[in-house]
Formats: structure tokens, C-alpha cells, sequence
């Protein structure tokens, strides 16, 4: 009877998937994407910085390179639009340099040619995140089921807006997913060193770096191999970056000044207090949530408590670092599975939990109702009347982080028997 009863759920919820994703689709394709330039890339930067620095030894920070790549995503070089802006470091190679050794294959290939390949890693980096956040949740999903939640994840705005860039999100997103993965099987060794290779994005590693050594110090015998890789790693990729472009660091961090004037670079609590303000509430909420996982520390990292701290520290994340890019919410991913897991358990808990579950999910699910709203509203609306309102699928994205990090803060934070219970909450 039961599988009777969930046959026509599963059809309902497949059929909601599909809509759900043809809907961002035709959002992203046919309005957020019109008016961007056909040549337009993240990866561009990256790709070019590391074809001039390992082919012909230039500075990939140098205005000269920094110029050619705005000729070529924009047309033209970037004029300054505020006093003491940098326009000649702007829209560059604001990355590590490091990341040149992950485009190092690619440099005796076409820039087209690029693009294909690294849009089909993605996709397949992407699906691989999803499934490697389910291994490590330890969540048995039938194929059917799993096969609807990446079906929705590439319906989901941060992955095709991830996509439509080539940003590189994609790609470190996977790396943190298979981090958590392989120090859920105790290939501590293998998990530092993906985490030295996800600091290509230093911004979203900024926060689950102080996490795990945390966790570390609560059994330093045990997992001690943990540190010792990742600083391997580290060592490898900053020494070697360091022989390549000696300095480079300094020259960095220029850049990334000038590129979080260009891109509006600041955060969550910039946007809602101040700059100056919301620097201090970031140092608090940081401190309040590694208090949260301090008392996780002990737990191994195959445990349901574990995959909660560290999703409560990717959804703090998103709220301090200084971005307000939706690409960036593939951190969220972990987290949003924890919910849907964990979902029956949650919404008994009390009023409260109930509350802040129903609002996740209406963060969540706002972006997808108000696209195929605008499906259909194609349909008797002319193109440019749709144009204006191309941001209304995006006014929860910016509240979405913080709806995550409040429900999964209250969770560690309230000590029930939800949390307690290690082994009881392995299954759901």
C-alpha cells in the first residue's frame, strides 16, 4: 500500500521538477542573459591569464594582461567610474595564481574549444557534487528520487547562472563536496588536500578552514593527517606559484581590491548595516557560529552533527564574505539536503522549527514560482515588457543564505534529542 500511495507522489513531484526547471531555463536564456556580451566569460580571465603567464612568462596581475582580457569580454578597455577606482586591474586575473596549474592543459587549445570542455566538466563536477553531498549525509535515495533532485539542482539559478558565466563556483563547489566526502570515510589525507585546492576560491573556504581545524583539535592522533596534507598541499601550490611569478601575493591582493570595487564587493551585512557595521557583525556571527560546531568537534565526521556544523558554516559564509553572486549558493546545496532529509523530524520539533523550515523553503522555492510566472506571461507579454521585471526571481536570493544559516543554527544551537541522538538520526 505504501508504494501504492508514494507512485503518484513521486509522478507529482517529477512533473514539479520538470516545470521547475524549464521555467529557470527559459528565465536565464531569454531574460536574465539578454543584452550580456555573446563573448562574455569567467573563465576567460583565468584561462588567458595562465596561457600568457606558463607560455610567455608574463604577469597574469599586469595592467597589459588585465587590458587584453577586458578587449575581449568587453570589447573595449574599462573605463574608471569612481575616483581612486584602478580600471586598468579591473575584470582581471583576480584569482590565486595558482589556479593556472588547474588551466594548464588547456593552453595549446582555442579559447571555443575551452569553453565546450569546461561546460561539460561542470555539468559533470555538478551532478558528482550532489551526489557526493548524499554519500556523505549518508542518505540511500532510490534512482528515481536522486534523479529529481538533479534534475532540480540544474534547474536551480545559481547552477545555470554558473553555467552561463563559466565561473569557476562550479568547480570549487565539487572540491569542498568532495572534501567533506572523503573525511566521512576517514581519507583524511585526501581531504586536506582537496581543501588546499578549493583555496583557488580562497572567499568560500574562508570559514570551513577554522571549522575543521576546530574539529581536529578533538582528536589530534586521529586526524591529525588532516593538517599535515593540506599544508603539504598548500606549501605545494604556494611555492610553486611563487617560482612561476615571484611577489605574486602583493600583486593579488591589488587586484582584489580593484575587483571588489568593480563588482560591488561587499556582503550580506554591508548591504544591510554598513560596511564599517557589518564588519563587526561578521566577527559575531563567525564567533557565534564556531562556538555552535565547537561542541561538534568530537563527533566523527561521518556523523549526521558533523555534515550539520559544516553546512552551517558554508551558509555562514555566504552571509560574511563580500558577494552578493548567486553562483556562489552551490554552498547552500548541503544544507538545503539536510532539510529535505531531515524535513518530518524537523517540522515536529516546535512552532519555531516549523516556522523557520516553511521559510527556507519559500526562500527557496520564490525564484522558481516567479519564473514560470514569467513563462507564462510570455506568452500575451512582448519581450521588453518581460525585460523589466527580470529581477523579481532574484529578490529572494539575497535572504536565501541567511534563511539557511538561522534554521540550521537553530537546530545545533536548541540541544534536542534531534541532535543528540547520533545514531538515531543516521536514519531518517
Amino acid at each position: 500500500m505504501t508504494g501504492m500511495h508514494q507512485a503518484p507522489r513521486r509522478a507529482l513531484w517529477f512533473i514539479l521538477s520538470i516545470l521547475s526547471a524549464s521555467s529557470m531555463w527559459y528565465y536565464v536564456a531569454n531574460v536574465w542573459s539578454v543584452g550580456q556580451p555573446a563573448q562574455f566569460s569567467d573563465l576567460y580571465a583565468r584561462w588567458w591569464g595562465a596561457h600568457e603567464l606558463l607560455l610567455h612568462h608574463r604577469d597574469p596581475y599586469s595592467p597589459a594582461v588585465t587590458r587584453e582580457i577586458q578587449i575581449f569580454i568587453y570589447g573595449a578597455p574599462v573605463a574608471t567610474l569612481h575616483p581612486g577606482d584602478r580600471a586598468e586591474l579591473a575584470g582581471g586575473f583576480a584569482y590565486p595564481i595558482y589556479v593556472a596549474f588547474l588551466m594548464w592543459p588547456t593552453l595549446h587549445l582555442g579559447f571555443p574549444a575551452v569553453q565546450v570542455l569546461f561546460r561539460c566538466l561542470f555539468v559533470t563536477l555538478t551532478l558528482a557534487s550532489l551526489w557526493l553531498w548524499i554519500y556523505a549525509l549518508r542518505w540511500r535515495l532510490p534512482a528515481a528520487e536522486l534523479g529529481m533532485l538533479a534534475v532540480f539542482t540544474f534547474g536551480s539559478f545559481p547552477v545555470l547562472q554558473g553555467l552561463k558565466l563559466q565561473n569557476l563556483s562550479l568547480l570549487v563547489a565539487f572540491v569542498v563536496a568532495a572534501t567533506v566526502a572523503s573525511l566521512s570515510t576517514n581519507y583524511y589525507g585526501t581531504g586536506g588536500f582537496l581543501l588546499a585546492v578549493s583555496t583557488i576560491k580562497p572567499q568560500f573556504v574562508i570559514l570551513l578552514i577554522p571549522w575543521l581545524a576546530l574539529w581536529v583539535m578533538g582528536d589530534w592522533r586521529g586526524r591529525q593527517r588532516l593538517v599535515w596534507s593540506f599544508a603539504a598541499g598548500m606549501s605545494v601550490l604556494i611555492l610553486g606559484a611563487e617560482i612561476l611569478a615571484p611577489g605574486w601575493i602583493g600583486r593579488f591582493l591589488a587586484i582584489v581590491q580593484a575587483y571588489r570595487r568593480y563588482t560591488y564587493g561587499h556582503s550580506l551585512l554591508d548591504v544591510w548595516f554598513t560596511p564599517r557595521i557589518g564588519f563587526v557583525v561578521s566577527i559575531i556571527l563567525v564567533l557565534a557560529v564556531l562556538a555552535l560546531c565547537w561542541r561538534c568537534r568530537s563527533d566523527p565526521a561521518h556523523s549526521s552533527r558533523f555534515f550539520l556544523a559544516s553546512s552551517l558554516v558554508l551558509a555562514a559564509t555566504l552571509v560574511v564574505i563580500p558577494t552578493l553572486e548567486p553562483h556562489a549558493q552551490l554552498l547552500l546545496l548541503p544544507g538545503f539536503l539536510f532539510l529535505l532529509q531531515y524535513g518530518g523530524r524537523i517540522w515536529t520539533l516546535s512552532k519555531t522549527s516549523r516556522l523557520l523550515l516553511t521559510g527556507a523553503w519559500i526562500l527557496l522555492g520564490w525564484a522558481w514560482a516567479a519564473c514560470f510566472g514569467m513563462m507564462l506571461a510570455a506568452t500575451w507579454l512582448t519581450g521588453n515588457t518581460l525585460l523589466r521585471f527580470w529581477a523579481v526571481p532574484l529578490y529572494t536570493s539575497p535572504l536565501l543564505p541567511f534563511g539557511v544559516l538561522v534554521i540550521l543554527g537553530f537546530l545545533l544551537a536548541t540541544e534536542t534529542e534531534f541532535i543528540r541522538g547520533r545514531g538515531m538520526i543516521l536514519e531518517p
